[in-house]
């Protein structure tokens, strides 16, 4: 199964007491090559989140004292990456703590920004309010924008078609990243025996809320289309396919994470098994993700292309990574430096 060329898998480990390691796997090699990246915020006391991604860009934070945290944006292919200036927030003495995060891009100026949302008490007597902050790459500068009323309930936001997306309890908010101004998106207008919404999703650059209803073993995915605008969201939401498994989902469901080159296939991620689903005769084909030396059992994937996108003009080098990599043979494992 192919896919287009220069799209890659990112994975990194998901267990938040070890220091973090990140990989990529090659598409066009059908996933059985990985290389070792160079993790440009890497600690040995704590481990590096992904809190966005966005053309190949990763946002990426570390905690430190004073419940305050790090962040670079990095690009894992040209081995750049931008340590972002403290978010204004962070000066604040009382509480504060970071909620949710997002990248996205604004095209008619060419500018990649930032949003992050942090709840801010000012002193032991005052409410908790939620405050919205903006960086822009091209002006290398935070503006405080209007905040938010509730704490969206997920951390990172997706972005897709010129928005980046949180949920909300049982509802969706988007955020249009030209304008810088929040929306509600409304959901599916879908009903029926055992309805039960999952995470929306984002894929192949759109974005599509999973349901499950009538039977423990069918998933739907429905793709979002239309502008988003306005105070509510516009477009409507449109049924592209159905994957049927042979285990119950309910608890434990498919997520995609990319479409095979000739669009026949989707690439899934199972409770931390990648596989190929054939739409038209519903086979799946494993991928046999090898393990690396220091790499634990679970794991996060990312789909992204591989870019040229600069994270900012005084970005720095992340230091020479040795590509590590691993094929299934008999052979030794080679390790080659770029």
């Amino acid at each position: 199964i192919q896919s287009k060329t220069g799209q890659k898998l990112i994975i990194n480990n998901a267990d938040l007491k070890d220091p973090t390691d990140f990989y990529y796997a090659e598409f066009d090699g059908n996933l059985e090559d990985n290389y070792l990246l160079n993790n440009p915020l890497k600690s040995s006391r704590r481990c590096t989140l992904v809190c966005g991604s966005c053309n190949g860009l990763f946002l990426l934070g570390i905690s430190v004292k004073d419940q305050n945290m790090d962040f670079a944006l990095w690009n894992p292919f040209t081995k750049r990456y931008k340590k972002l200036p403290p978010c204004p927030v962070q000066t604040n003495p009382g509480y504060k703590r970071f909620r949710s995060f997002g990248v996205g891009y604004v095209s008619a100026t060419n500018e990649y920004k930032i949003v992050m949302i942090s709840d801010v008490q000012e002193s032991n007597h005052d409410e908790v309010c939620f405050q919205v902050w903006v960086f822009s790459l091209n002006s290398n500068s935070w503006r405080r924008i209007q905040d938010v009323e509730d704490e969206l309930t997920s951390r990172i936001g997706l972005y897709a078609n010129g928005a980046l997306y949180w949920e909300n309890e049982e509802t969706f908010v988007g955020f249009d990243i030209t304008n810088e101004v929040f929306f509600d998106l409304l959901l599916l207008s879908v009903c029926g025996p055992r309805t039960l919404y999952f995470n929306m999703v984002v894929f192949g650059g759109n974005i599509y809320s999973p349901l499950m209803r009538g039977g423990p073993n069918s998933i739907e995915f429905y793709l979002r289309v239309g502008d988003h605008g306005g105070e509510v969201a516009g477009g409507s939401w449109r049924k592209e396919f159905t994957l049927e498994e042979e285990r119950d989902i309910e608890f434990n469901p498919p997520w995609p994470l990319a479409y095979s080159k000739e669009g026949d296939s989707i690439l899934l991620n199972r409770g931390n098994e990648i596989y190929w689903y054939n739409f038209e005769n519903q086979e799946r084909t494993r991928v046999e993700f090898l393990r690396l030396p220091g790499c634990p059992t679970y794991n996060n994937f990312y789909v992204c292309w591989e870019s040229l996108v600069s994270p900012g003009n005084d970005s720095a080098f992340d230091g020479r990574a040795e590509e590590v990599i691993i094929e299934d043979s008999e052979d030794d494992s080679e390790a080659d430096s770029d």
